[in-house]
C-alpha cells in the first residue's frame, strides 16, 4: 500500500503547494490559458470531423455521378 500511497502524497502535497504560492489573480489566468488552449483543441477536433464527413459525403456524390454519367453515354 505504502508504494502507491507514497506518491500520490507526494504529487498532492506539490499541487497544494503550487496552488498556495499563486493569488487568485493567478489561478485566474492559469485557468483562463487552459480552457483557451482546451477550447481550440475541442474546436479543431469536430472541425476535422466535420471536414472527414463532408469529404466522404462528396466522395459518395461523385462516385454516384460519375456512375450515371457511364451508365447514359454508353
Amino acid at each position: 500500500m505504502d508504494k502507491y500511497s507514497s506518491p500520490i502524497s507526494y504529487i498532492w502535497g506539490a499541487l497544494c503547494a503550487l496552488f498556495g504560492a499563486l493569488s487568485l489573480n493567478d489561478i485566474a489566468m492559469v485557468i483562463g490559458i487552459v480552457l483557451s488552449i482546451a477550447t481550440f483543441i475541442i474546436n479543431w477536433i469536430y472541425r476535422r470531423r466535420e471536414f472527414l464527413h463532408k469529404k466522404k459525403l462528396r466522395e459518395q456524390f461523385y462516385e454516384k455521378y460519375n456512375k450515371d454519367c457511364h451508365r447514359n453515354n454508353l
